[in-house]
């Protein structure tokens, strides 16, 4: 059977230097997108939580 795709040492090291570069890059974006719903979450049960007293 052909090898369709091949793969030698430096193509991994190429790609998971360019995914490390990828997620460097998006992390601002990584922790707002995690941060503001669990930010708006955490406000809106200590105002439930007040409210109730």
């Amino acid at each position: 059977m052909p090898t369709i795709i091949t793969f030698n040492a430096t193509s991994l090291a190429s790609v998971m230097t360019y995914v490390d570069t990828l997620f460097t890059d998006m992390n601002l974006i990584i922790i707002l997108a995690i941060g503001l719903p669990l930010g708006f979450w955490v406000i809106r049960k200590v105002i439930s939580l007040i409210r109730v007293r």
